[in-house]
């Protein structure tokens, strides 16, 4: 089996400001930065080790896996598949678009019963972003397969959909376990058969 560090990206404007952020290409805020920084400092004082580095291409994502693995000298793999699910026209909008059922029944489901979300327009489905996880989880472990350990620096959505592939859980679950804070890492043990939580949503800034 190998590790999984499965690290969502630092803090932005729009996080800050509770706007749907999705596929827009949103930078780091100092905060996020500084966060970032502080996730690297704390894994190479605890010296921990990484044989890959692998994140989302959006800049939020790719500058906080940067940063927060600089110390280890590796090269950041930039895949499209990890960017974040795609709002469509909700993009920019409030976070209260996907999180109020009873202003927007299509949408505002999102989070307490997705399987009954519903792409916007422009927009992914939750099914179209785990068929990407699952399509970078299965290259990843036909690469890796002796016990070693990878960073994935991603999106709030996008790391559930990881985390449900590996977990082979059904739809309705996708928001199962701890939300991850900005720079909150999930750490999992996994062969594509099977999966050890280790730990959800721990912060190490």
């Amino acid at each position: 089996m190998i590790e999984l560090y499965i690290l969502r990206h630092g803090r932005t404007p729009w996080n800050a400001q509770g706007r749907i952020q999705g596929s827009t290409n949103i930078p780091l805020s100092p905060e996020g930065r500084q966060a970032a920084i502080d996730t690297g400092k704390a894994w190479a004082a605890a010296g921990l080790h990484f044989d890959g580095v692998y994140s989302s291409p959006l800049d939020r994502a790719y500058e906080t896996a940067c940063l927060a693995s600089s110390y280890t000298g590796l090269e950041v793999c930039r895949d499209d598949r990890l960017r974040e699910l795609c709002f469509g026209v909700l993009e920019g909008e409030a976070v209260s678009h996907i999180n109020d059922p009873q202003s927007d029944p299509e949408h505002g489901c999102f989070f307490t019963h997705p399987e009954r979300y519903q792409r916007p327009e422009g927009g992914e489905s939750l099914e179209e972003i785990c068929a990407r996880a699952q399509s970078f989880l299965d290259e990843l472990f036909l690469k890796y397969t002796h016990e070693e350990r990878i960073l994935i620096v991603a999106h709030g959505a996008m790391n559930k959909a990881l985390m449900r592939v590996l977990k082979k859980s059904p739809l309705e679950d996708f928001w199962a376990g701890k939300l991850q804070k900005n720079c909150g890492v999930n750490i999992v043990q996994a062969d594509g058969t099977r999966c050890r939580i280790i730990e959800e949503g721990k912060v190490f800034a």
